[in-house]
């Protein structure tokens, strides 16, 4: 909920209609020098397996669908596997000529930065002998 503290280029976050499990919320970023985005996420829950994050603000993005899917490992089942998949196209060519060169960095910040706050949130990786 709190992006704009943990994630890079989120300078804003904020809810807008909270269901069960469902959410809306209105999200700035900006990459300076090139340009900022403004849309409304639309976020479905599936506790504790499945996120996924669709805007609808089809004046910006032909489609942008985000997926977070959790899945304990067979393994140790206290340890989690997370898939994280993006799709997106924007409207406007520069915005994707622009997004095509930086994607790749973004995606390893933005999963680095929910890694972290999983830490912060959850504590360090614990090893029980």
């Amino acid at each position: 909920e709190k992006y704009q503290e943990f994630i890079p280029y989120c300078k804003k976050s904020v809810v807008t209609l909270r269901k069960d499990a469902s959410l809306s919320a209105n999200l700035v970023i900006r990459f300076q020098p090139f340009f900022n985005i403004s849309y409304t996420s639309h976020v479905t829950l599936i506790n504790p397996y499945l996120v996924t994050a669709v805007c609808k603000d089809m004046k910006l993005f032909e489609h942008l669908n985000t997926v977070w899917k959790f899945t304990p490992t067979e393994e140790n089942p206290d340890h989690t596997l997370v898939d994280f998949a993006v799709a997106f196209k924007f409207q406007n060519s520069y915005h994707s000529y622009i997004a095509a060169l930086v994607i790749e960095d973004i995606v390893k910040k933005n999963m680095q930065a929910f890694l972290d706050r999983t830490e912060k949130v959850y504590g360090k990786e614990k090893k029980v002998r």
